[in-house]
């Protein structure tokens, strides 16, 4: 696991938590009540839990499921620029842990586009896969 990856994992839990326990409560407490007059008063804070919600979840999928990372930095970042703009100074954490996140993964060096290859040493015969060098120097070298 990757640098950011394991910044974006601990931001969004953290980021996780008070919605979650805001979202219990909220329906616990209509569920005691019995008619939803809480929606009349919290209705504001129940859209934006669930925004902060849809966001750290995003900001989890992005970071284990892209695999280019310059898209991963760009993404962090603005996940941490929406969280702001969600809920404003309360996000500041949250802002400056995407953000250092996002630059890790835009730094971060992608290595899924690194060609392996693989040499013989008794001949030198280059191969792109480890299974074709052991083919190869099961029939060409051990007769």
């Amino acid at each position: 696991m990757r640098g950011y990856q394991k910044l974006t994992i601990v931001t969004a839990a953290l980021g996780l938590v008070i919605p979650f326990i805001g979202l219990f409560l909220y329906f616990f407490i209509n569920s005691v009540i019995g008619v939803p007059v809480l929606g009349l008063f919290l209705g504001g804070a129940l859209l934006v839990a669930i925004a902060i919600i849809a966001i750290n979840i995003g900001a989890i999928v992005t970071a284990f499921k892209v695999k280019n990372t310059k898209i991963v930095g760009i993404a962090l970042i603005a996940c941490g620029i929406l969280l702001f703009l969600v809920i404003q100074f309360f996000a500041v954490p949250s802002l400056v842990l995407y953000v250092i996140a996002g630059v890790l993964a835009f730094r971060d060096k992608n290595l899924t586009n690194v060609k392996t290859t693989y040499s013989c040493e008794t001949c030198g015969q280059t191969f792109d896969s480890i299974q074709d060098l052991k083919e190869h120097c099961s029939i060409a070298h051990y007769k």
